[in-house]
């Protein structure tokens, strides 16, 4: 009776240990699927994993198959494969999360404008729901301005009239208390910027998010095997949005050579005074992002330094923050001492030579000038230097295998890129096929400042920086040795 008890429960044992096995290869199947379809990982390895995958699953099989194997190699073999594919479990959450982040963050079809309901200080109106009925003030900076009212009007029933200024209704509205303006926040931040005392004069009473669909067109570009340009723009926010129309607080051009393994970053200060792409005026760079968005001032900066853009990246605060946290920290150089103030308050101490920090403290030295003779010009240094290395530890073999899901769950929603799935994809499968290092190098436009009208604010005199047209021209030879290699 106890023989036969025994041989039942080896046969169930037996029975249970072929379930698994056929569930092992499910999940092998459905991993090396999601393995396949991020297309982040070169063929060769893809394949090593393939075989890897069937010779434990053929030595798993001829065990289990086998009707006189053990009743404890059995139960090990079970264990084993139980834990295993637990961690395929994790993988497979893992991988799926990586590739619902890369369909929802690349290739930007979409651009958010961000408006103000804006009023005096002194103004009586206290809420959104106290101007029903009156008149608000506006500017069309879209063609079609329709979302931006339907969306005002499901608030609140207003009547919406537009002027031709929009930085007439900004000044207006600090003397007028009876005066309420609708104005996006990329003009109210430029104001703000402007005036440091303007938040203290106006109120905002709401805000309105407008989402709008473009089209993303392919480049057409092979960014594994042609060289081709960013423009990396680092906006003035700290809030998870990405207005279309913003202030761009770092303008970077980046040059890329994925033949020769370079990468040349020019920084362009954001007070450059340059000529407006399609008109006959100059204004500070950073002000065609609130004229006409990222592409005005890729256009802007395409005419400046005789080069074809066709990608950018926009970032908030929060991109810089949570990337130096995901990779770990980076060890910055500083020539200054100097106590800096990060923007969550926080005191970031640095003493001359490298000073290992995490994500707050190196936006806080990224966007520090005051520190500095050359104010400015020194910053830009600093912001070449947090990206080259962010750049160089990002692409590191141990960084990029053990945290490539880290660094993008880190930037999920903090960045917009024209840069499609394939083309960001395929720059990873390349960098983790060769393992290359690269050669980052800088320059630094120049100029002289000066006070002068601009086309945003024809009216008054504006701190801006004159360009140094030798340095300008040494940018565009320096570009063009990185691309032509």
């Amino acid at each position: 009776m106890a023989k036969k008890n025994t041989k039942q429960k080896n046969k169930a044992l037996h029975k249970f240990s072929v379930v698994i096995w056929i569930v092992s290869i499910l999940f092998m199947i459905i991993l090396g699927y999601f393995i396949y379809s991020a297309n982040v990982l070169p063929l060769k390895y893809f394949l090593i994993i393939v075989v890897v995958f069937v010779i434990l699953l053929s030595i798993h099989g001829i065990f289990i198959l086998k009707k006189n194997t053990r009743t404890w190699v059995l139960i090990i073999l079970n264990l084993f494969a139980l834990a295993f594919m637990s961690a395929e479990a994790f993988a497979i959450t893992k991988i799926n999360e990586t590739i619902s982040f890369l369909k929802s963050n690349l290739g930007a079809t979409y651009e958010t404008n961000i408006y103000n309901v804006v009023v005096n200080e002194n103004a009586s109106y206290q809420s959104i729901g106290d101007i029903a009925g009156l008149t608000v003030e506006s500017y069309k900076d879209m063609e079609d301005m329709s979302p931006v009212e339907n969306n005002l009007k499901e608030k609140v029933d207003v009547t919406i009239k537009y002027q031709e200024n929009i930085v007439d209704l900004l000044e207006q509205v600090t003397e007028n208390t009876e005066l309420i303006i609708l104005v996006n926040s990329g003009n109210y931040d430029a104001m703000v910027q402007n005036d440091e005392e303007y938040e203290s004069k106006v109120r905002v009473l709401d805000t309105i998010e407008i989402t709008t669909e473009v089209e993303n067109t392919s480049s057409g570009i092979n960014v594994t095997k042609e060289p081709f340009v960013v423009y990396l723009s680092g906006i003035d926010t700290r809030s998870g949005k990405l207005p279309s129309r913003s202030l761009s607080d770092v303008n970077i051009v980046l040059a890329v050579n994925p033949n020769t393994k370079k990468i040349l970053m020019v920084h362009i200060p954001r007070d450059y005074y340059v000529n407006v792409h399609g008109t006959s005026s100059s204004d500070k760079l950073t002000h065609t992002g609130t004229i006409g968005g990222v592409d005005l001032t890729m256009a802007t900066i395409e005419d400046l330094l005789e080069i074809d853009i066709p990608y950018y990246v926009r970032v908030n605060f929060n991109a810089v923050v949570n990337l130096v946290d995901a990779i770990g920290g980076i060890n910055i150089y500083s020539d200054v001492d100097y106590t800096f103030t990060c923007w969550t308050n926080r005191n970031c101490s640095f003493n001359p030579g490298y000073n290992y920090v995490y994500g707050d403290c190196a936006l806080a030295f990224a966007r520090e000038r005051h520190a500095y003779s050359t104010g400015d010009r020194h910053r830009g240094e600093n912001q070449e230097q947090v990206i080259e290395l962010i750049i160089n530890k990002v692409t590191s073999s141990s960084t990029i295998i053990s945290n490539y899901t880290n660094i993008l769950n880190a930037l999920d929603g903090t960045f917009e890129t024209n840069m499609t799935m394939d083309e960001i994809t395929s720059l990873v499968k390349m960098q983790i096929d060769d393992m290359a290092s690269w050669n980052i190098s800088s320059y630094n436009v120049d100029g002289t400042g000066a006070y002068l009208p601009t086309y945003s604010y024809p009216n008054q005199n504006l701190y801006v920086m004159q360009p140094k047209l030798e340095t300008v021209t040494e940018a565009v030879n320096k570009l063009n040795e990185v691309l032509d290699e």
